[in-house]
């Protein structure tokens, strides 16, 4: 451990920062996290989708609207424009921050506007996006700040722990909001649920901006190239190593999303289960991602980001895959649930690490938000594409029932075999495009 201090403080000497402005960071940077990932949790999943049914959308309506920020992340095409000008970035990354946050807390007042409903939802799905542009036009620089604070060799350690925080935190503040809102429900008061939870959401925005305003942004070396708008798309696609990150992250925005706005419509809409079960649900998956993230970030360290991000992209896919027999009728469907939960979590635990680092270890130094801001931009094209196409099943299938062995088949069920059988297609390429031409360069 002393070695281990004297070391971060040698990594750090020829840069303006003191160690110990790079340690309160570090630990601003967890605060930061726990704020955002609870806000995070209240303005997607099951209780998007909750507050959206209150709204008065429907199946198809609460998909579209869950997938608004995957097309958000195409203004990350063109953000490199602005921030590769900027040698301090930090302004820009809290103010925009600050707004997504703020934008998304006023979404409690959308039932109190004197308008029919279809214009709520239109004014709700607006302002969705609006906010997840302002945090996505800055979500290269952000990442390029949070990842700077930590040395190389400990990334895989710190980022494990700092998930840790995140995950347990936010989900246990889950709970005790499903709770309070199944509450509220029962007694005809749903609105005033909601209103204890985005009251939560502003505390959270508060400290997320303190968090913001501490952390302490290590210099960077000014720019060499100039950006061109032609430079935005072509220098990531000139840097040979990155191109396979390229085509990681579009199968990976394709096969995640063609799914992943469904699955809290999937267990409010059609199999009816409590805010509460779901929260204890998505607790039991934080305490399995929270044991296992640490072990992650030992193999992260030991083999490589890569490596983890194969293994746990193949769990999640199986995972995925096995949403297929959840049907509602069911003897099983609650262990099915909490089991397929603890899998998940299992899986993201390694994957958040992961395709954290990932990017970043592929990009030069030089312009490095062009290439982390086309990358995300790309993956999340390809996501709302793909979230558009199965939005549209949704829609064309809404009559559709089917039987597997006794069970009931619905679109969603078909959805996310689907995507569990391409999410396994993405760790099958990590292990044959990129992990393998590497073994074999370093004579392994």
């Amino acid at each position: 451990m002393k070695h281990d201090i004297q070391q971060d403080r040698s990594d750090v000497a020829t840069n303006t920062l003191s160690y110990d402005d790079y340690s309160k960071s570090r630990s601003m940077a967890i605060l930061e996290g726990v704020s955002a990932r609870v806000i995070f949790g209240f303005t997607t999943g099951a209780f998007l989708t909750g507050y959206l049914k209150f709204l008065g959308a429907d199946d198809d309506i609460c998909g579209r609207i869950a997938a608004i920020p995957t097309l958000a992340g195409t203004i990350q095409f063109f953000s490199p424009l602005l921030l590769e000008k900027l040698n301090r970035r930090k302004t820009i990354i809290t103010i925009s921050n600050f707004l997504h946050r703020l934008l998304l807390v006023l979404l409690i007042f959308i039932p109190l506007l004197p308008v029919s409903m279809e214009m709520r939802l239109y004014i709700t799905g607006g302002l969705y996006f609006i906010s997840n542009l302002m945090v996505h036009a800055v979500n290269p620089a952000t990442t390029t700040l949070m990842i700077s604070i930590v040395p190389q060799r400990m990334r895989g350690r710190f980022f494990s722990i700092r998930e840790r925080y995140l995950i347990f935190i936010s989900s246990v503040v889950n709970v005790v909001i499903g709770g309070i809102l199944d509450r509220f429900e029962l007694q005809g008061n749903t609105y005033e649920g909601y209103i204890v939870m985005f009251a939560v959401a502003f505390v959270a925005m508060i400290l997320n901006l303190v968090g913001y305003l501490m952390i302490k942004e290590p210099p960077l070396p000014a720019t060499q190239n100039k950006i061109s708008f032609k430079k935005l798309f072509t220098l990531p696609l000139k840097e040979q190593r990155f191109r396979k990150i390229i085509v990681l992250f579009f199968m990976w925005g394709l096969s995640l999303n063609f799914s992943s706005p469904f699955f809290s419509v999937y267990m409010v809409s059609k199999l009816r289960l409590s805010y509460t079960f779901i929260t204890v649900s998505g607790l039991l998956n934080a305490l399995t991602y929270v044991i296992t993230v640490s072990i992650w970030g030992k193999i992260a360290d030991r083999k490589s980001f890569t490596y983890t991000a194969m293994l746990s992209i193949g769990l999640l896919g199986l995972t995925h895959a096995s949403w297929f027999f959840v049907s509602k009728g069911s003897f099983l469907i609650y262990p099915l649930v909490i089991l397929l939960q603890m899998l998940s979590g299992l899986s993201w635990a390694g994957i958040n690490i992961s395709l954290y680092n990932i990017p970043y270890e592929y990009t030069p130094d030089e312009s490095r938000t062009v290439y982390l801001g086309f990358n995300a931009a790309l993956s999340g094209l390809v996501g709302f594409a793909a979230s558009m196409v199965a939005s549209y099943m949704v829609g064309l299938m809404s009559d559709y029932k089917g039987n597997f062995i006794g069970l009931t088949v619905t679109q969603f069920q078909l959805i996310f075999l689907i995507s569990g059988l391409l999410i396994i297609a993405t760790s099958a390429l990590i292990r044959f495009t990129i992990l393998k031409p590497e073994t074999k360069e370093k004579g392994i």
